[in-house]
């Protein structure tokens, strides 16, 4: 086995694996499986109707899947680490404008929050950030990053059966 060369810069791929895999559990179970929770919650909390709040759910869905398809265009403007941080902002804050709206009208900003927010750490934004790191072994690292969405997802829906 040969020495690494003295000047090697050390690889970070798998670290970037790991953190993926972690925004990936957050964004798919957050994101993607927290708005049929957040529905039973809401209505529960407000006693608002059920098609309000879906057409909120709706919302959310719809306009991840407008920023979804302008993610790349986003990426080059802006860079991929700042879309990172501010779709993990937005979910945040969309998040707690779920649990926190008091009238229709801010459950929908919150709807509007946390779907622009949850793509930047969904399936195209996992790609683009593990695709830059590997090349041979990319498809064992997108899968090994993609098993957070499946722990995100069954975390999700288990806490929301109780």
């Amino acid at each position: 086995m040969p020495l690494p060369a003295p000047n090697a810069q050390p690889f970070f791929g798998w670290h970037v694996v790991a953190a993926t895999f972690l925004l990936a559990s957050f964004g798919w179970g957050v994101g993607f499986s927290g708005p049929p929770v957040f529905l039973y919650a809401v209505v529960a909390r407000t006693g608002w109707p059920v098609a309000m709040v879906s057409a909120a759910v709706t919302v959310h869905f719809l306009l991840g899947a407008g920023v979804v398809a302008n993610l790349p265009r986003l990426y080059r403007c802006f860079g991929v680490t700042r879309i990172t941080v501010a779709g993990a902002s937005l979910l945040a804050l969309g998040i707690a404008g779920w649990a926190l709206a008091k009238q229709p009208w801010q459950l929908f900003g919150a709807a509007m929050a946390s779907g622009a927010g949850w793509v930047a750490m969904g399936a195209a934004a996992v790609n683009a950030l593990i695709a830059p790191w590997f090349s041979l072994h990319r498809p064992a690292a997108l899968s090994m990053a993609y098993n957070g969405a499946s722990l995100g997802v069954s975390y999700s829906c288990r806490s929301g059966s109780r």
